[in-house]
């Protein structure tokens, strides 16, 4: 099959290339090189062929220009010599099983290495009780079980983050034709989901033929799949497949509200309409007792009729937002004009890519307030000279207050990983589940709360420790934590990293239902990643967070009295 050198099918043989590094024992700084470049490719929006054709290959954060000069062989020639070294070294198979959810590659070698020849086949040579009888663990073995559900589960879904900015791209593109009116994504990635399917997308037009054909000329197309007179489909650099949809301006408004969805909340208000004496389609807005067509440019207007508020999409799931909006009380949701500052950032203190002042200046450039740089709290750091570094850089300016901060692993038995003495000289402490993932429940709940009491710390940080489309969160009593958290105030991180989006929208409903109070963060280990904060947003507005439930929306100074720091 011919390589089409998709984002996903680069980013995938780097990640192989680092894999097999791993099993010949080569260095730590190696493998993180074509670990990061991997996810770097893997994360971006911009079509990796169109920047290598461009030139551009250096504007995709963490790529060097070692594996740059590889990336350029490959997209060249559609092989590299030296991988090609490496991967012959290995055995073949281990590819396959590092496929599953929490395999890595020392393990799928081991699974090749045992005569294992597939997913299915390893599934029940487990199941059989076979593998036991060749030196593998029932622990190691039930892991791997649950790791093959989550892969079955998996369908080709993409982050939110990289649908959306590809989605952004392509609306953007579709307004530069003068003949469309409107333009929207629709389903779950207008309602902002942590992951989407294809990209789909609505026009308004009077000239379906001209605009499906400005579409289909869309830059960062490999191939078109299908055109048809209101309908097109095109597959995307990365992989993904968008789909145009087009209607009329007088009838978009009801193209919008039935794509846009949710299943159940159509399925409702289709019901409340009934009730008041119309019926609710893709096709439009009738009245039930005359026939009578009603036609409408937005969607507002059919929410009007129906005398309710208009739901935000984000919200669109049936879970009380059109009673709310029945009753004029949706509050006003949490909005990325609100955020004053980010509190969970990375240098190249640690595994961060930009100085404190590249990555200070870059936040100030966005209109923040302030920024913590909260690296990760390695036993080697040099946290007195990281300090005095920060302190030096707040001396020299006054566009932007850097907070300093660490980010602490809570390790397997419940205590920090660096001493209390270490973490007082902070401004802020972030506490994280970084390894153990499969602890059991009890003791994970345990493990969280006791560092949650200890009163340096100030935010749990990416609380169930996912890694969306590779790894589920970790089992705990979320009931108990919250309530810990709204006792000791501590607060409770939204991650707005694009493998990340955690806390989930429905675990931050409930944890407001406890009185915690939240951050949004980016997470960014790069300059270009303090954009993220928008997808943060999206989970806590899909969890119904108001501007006073985030401490970042407050100004510095009142910050600084809520963390209690000088």
């Amino acid at each position: 099959m011919e390589n089409k050198f998709t984002n996903k099918e680069v980013a995938a043989l780097l990640r192989n290339v680092s894999a097999a590094y791993q099993v010949k024992g080569l260095n730590y700084f190696q493998i993180r090189a074509y670990d990061t470049a991997s996810d770097a490719i893997e994360n971006t929006a911009s079509d990796i062929k169109t920047l290598w054709e461009q030139g551009k290959l250096d504007q995709i954060p963490g790529i060097g220009t070692h594996i740059a000069n590889y990336l350029d062989e490959y997209l060249t020639t559609g092989k590299v010599r030296h991988f090609e070294s490496v991967f012959r070294q290995v055995p073949e198979d281990m590819f396959r099983f590092l496929k599953i959810p929490g395999v890595g590659p020392k393990t799928a070698v081991k699974i090749a290495n045992s005569g294992v020849v597939s997913i299915k086949d390893l599934e029940e040579r487990i199941k059989s009780g076979w593998l036991l009888k060749h030196d593998f663990g029932q622990k190691t073995l039930d892991n791997i079980l649950r790791g093959i559900e989550e892969f079955n589960r998996k369908s080709d879904r993409y982050l939110l983050p990289i649908a959306g900015e590809i989605a952004k791209d392509v609306v953007n593109y579709l307004k530069q034709n003068k003949d469309v009116v409107y333009a929207d994504p629709l389903g779950s990635l207008r309602r902002r989901l942590s992951t989407v399917g294809d990209i789909d997308i609505a026009a308004a037009t009077r000239n379906p033929k001209g605009v499906l054909n400005h579409f289909v000329k869309y830059p960062g197309i490999h191939e078109v799949i299908e055109k048809g007179d209101t309908t097109a489909t095109i597959l995307h650099g990365s992989g993904i497949h968008a789909d145009l949809m087009v209607q009329p301006p007088n009838h978009y408004g009801s193209l919008l509200q039935h794509f846009t969805g949710s299943k159940s909340h159509n399925i409702h208000l289709r019901s409340l309409a009934k009730e008041k004496g119309y019926s609710i389609s893709e096709y439009g807005v009738k009245e039930i007792k005359s026939g009578k067509s009603l036609e409408f440019e937005k969607e507002e207007g059919i929410y009007k009729l129906l005398g309710m508020e208009t739901p935000i999409p984000e919200i669109r799931e049936d879970t009380g937002e059109i009673e709310a909006a029945l009753e004029n009380k949706i509050p006003r949701l949490i909005d990325l004009k609100d955020i004053k500052g980010d509190l969970h950032t990375h240098s190249s203190w640690s595994d961060g890519q930009n100085t404190i002042s590249e990555m200070a200046e870059a936040a100030a450039q966005l209109g923040r307030e302030y920024i913590a740089l909260t690296d990760h709290s390695y036993p080697s750091l040099k946290f007195e000279q990281r300090i005095k570094d920060i302190e030096q850089f707040n001396y020299s300016q006054d566009k932007i207050r850097v907070i300093y901060g660490l980010e602490v692993n809570i390790n397997v038995d419940a205590t920090l990983q660096i001493a209390d003495e270490i973490l007082e000289r902070h401004e802020l402490i972030l506490v994280s589940i970084h390894t153990s993932f499969r602890q059991e429940k009890d003791l994970m709940t345990k493990r969280i709360i006791k560092a949650l009491e200890n009163p340096n710390v100030d935010i749990f940080a990416h609380p169930t420790g996912r890694l969306l489309l590779e790894r589920e969160g970790i089992e705990a009593d979320w009931e108990q934590i919250f309530k810990v958290a709204a006792r000791t105030g501590t607060l409770i991180e939204i991650d707005a990293y694009p493998n990340r989006l955690d806390l989930p929208d429905t675990l931050v409903r409930e944890a407001k239902r406890f009185g915690v109070r939240f951050t949004i963060c980016t997470d960014a280990h790069h300059t270009d990643q303090l954009n993220l904060m928008e997808y943060g947003i999206s989970v806590a507005r899909r969890g119904w967070l108001e501007p006073k439930d985030v401490v970042n929306t407050l100004p510095f100074e009142k910050l600084r009295d809520i963390l209690k720091f000088d």
